[in-house]
C-alpha cells in the first residue's frame, strides 16, 4: 500500500515575522541615508573639481579665477568630501556594535553616548539611577539600537547640540528616558503623512517595533518648539523567543 506523501508546511513566528519586517525597513532607510547623505555630497565634489578645472585650464589670462576664489572652492569642496567621510564613519559605527552579551547595560550605552559625542561634537548628559538589573542580551540590543536612533534624529532633526538620557528600573525591567531641548515636531503627522521625510517617520515606528519584539514600550512626547521625550521600557528578559 502505498502511503501519501506528507508535505510539510513551515510556518514563520510572528516574532520572527515581525523582526524580517523591522529589518528590511532600516535596510531600506540605510539604503536612502547613504544615497541622499555621503553619494550625494560625493557629486557635489566632482561637479565643484569639474568646474574649477575646466576654469583653470579653459579660459585666457583674464577669465581665470582669483586664487580668492580658487581657495573658496577648495574649502566648499573639502567641506563635501568631510561630510561625506563623517556620514560614512557614522554607517560603520553603527554595524559595529559592542560586545552584549559581555559587557553590563550601563556600560554598552555608555560606550554609544560616548561615539555619538566624537562623532557630532555634541554633549549627553547620562543620569543612572540604581539598581539597573540584568537584563537578557536581546534586550540589551533593542535598549541600544533605540538609544542609537533617538541620540541621531536628536542630531539631524532637533536643532540643539544637548541631549539627555536617563536610565532607571521600572516594574522588574529598565526604563529609560532620552530628551532634548530642540525645535521638536507633530508626533503624529510625522507617523502618519505619507509625505513626512521618510527616515524619521521610519526611524520613529521602528522604535516602538523593535521594543515590541522583546514585551517592551515606546512612548514619544514632542510638540513644536517644546523638544522631544521618548519613555522606554523593557522587561528584564525578551518577551518573544
Amino acid at each position: 500500500m502505498k502511503l501519501p506523501k506528507v508535505i510539510r508546511r513551515t510556518r514563520t513566528r510572528p516574532g520572527v515575522s515581525d523582526f524580517l519586517e523591522l529589518t528590511e525597513r532600516e535596510l531600506c532607510r540605510i539604503v536612502l541615508d547613504i544615497h541622499d547623505g555621503p553619494v550625494q555630497d560625493m557629486y557635489a565634489a566632482l561637479s565643484q573639481i569639474d568646474a574649477l578645472h575646466k576654469r583653470l585650464t579653459g579660459a585666457d589670462e583674464e577669465g581665470r579665477p582669483s586664487p580668492e576664489a580658487i581657495a573658496h572652492s577648495l574649502t566648499q569642496i573639502s567641506t563635501l568630501i568631510r561630510n561625506a567621510l563623517w556620514s560614512i564613519r557614522n554607517f560603520i559605527g553603527a554595524f559595529a556594535p559592542p560586545e552584549f552579551q559581555k559587557r553590563d547595560l550601563v556600560s554598552v550605552l555608555e560606550g554609544l553616548i560616548l561615539q555619538h559625542e566624537e562623532l557630532t561634537g555634541c554633549r549627553v548628559e547620562l543620569s543612572v539611577t540604581p539598581p539597573i538589573p540584568d537584563v537578557a542580551t536581546p534586550v540589551k540590543i533593542v535598549l541600544y539600537r533605540i538609544l542609537q536612533e533617538a541620540l541621531s534624529n536628536a542630531y539631524r532633526h532637533a536643532g540643539t547640540d544637548r541631549q539627555y538620557v536617563h536610565l532607571y528600573p521600572r516594574d522588574g525591567g529598565v526604563g529609560m528616558e532620552v530628551w532634548d531641548e530642540g525645535v521638536g515636531f507633530d508626533v503624529e503627522r510625522v507617523l502618519t503623512q505619507v509625505a513626512a521625510d521618510r527616515r524619521l517617520r521610519v526611524g520613529l515606528r521602528g522604535m516602538r517595533d523593535r521594543a515590541a519584539l522583546v514585551g517592551g514600550t515606546v512612548h514619544i512626547e514632542s510638540r513644536p518648539g517644546q523638544g522631544t521625550r521618548i519613555t522606554v521600557w523593557v522587561p528584564g528578559h525578551a518577551g518573544h523567543q
